[in-house]
């Protein structure tokens, strides 16, 4: 997918801010470029809450026992708020030419630890993000 210079630049941003820590950039660049397109940022926002509160669950339950108290709780918040990531990626990925379609069904909207472990990719990025706007003045 080809990306503008506005999310080039953005993504040259991004990767600034964080370090060069983004592990999805391709992903999220392609993202930026269907929400630009699409006139869709508050979609693209919407994707951006899911992100990061889908790796703010996934930090904690990484730190909680299985056992432990309200460990089910966190398991069940994580598995809702990853659905809900995975609905709004549907979005953008059905604007998308025919092989980043492929890409975001095969890496995102599939069964198996591989697909979770690239969502959970995804969240992080969009975590960083987020982050990124939380600082920027409004």
């Amino acid at each position: 997918m080809t990306l503008s210079p506005e999310t080039t630049a953005v993504l040259e941003y991004l990767d600034h801010y964080t370090g060069h820590n983004i592990r999805k950039r391709n992903d999220i660049g392609a993202l930026l470029e269907a929400a630009s397109v699409l006139d869709a940022s508050d979609e693209f926002n919407e994707l951006v809450f899911s992100g990061k509160a889908a790796w703010n669950v996934y930090s904690t339950l990484r730190k909680t026992q299985s056992g432990q108290e309200g460990y089910q709780h966190l398991e069940s918040e994580f598995t809702r708020i990853v659905q809900e990531m995975r609905e709004r990626l549907v979005f953008f990925a059905a604007q998308m030419p025919e092989e980043a379609i492929t890409r975001f069904t095969e890496l995102y909207l599939g069964i198996g630890q591989g697909t979770m472990r690239n969502l959970i990719d995804l969240a992080h990025d969009l975590a960083r993000f987020k982050d990124l706007q939380a600082q920027q003045p409004r």
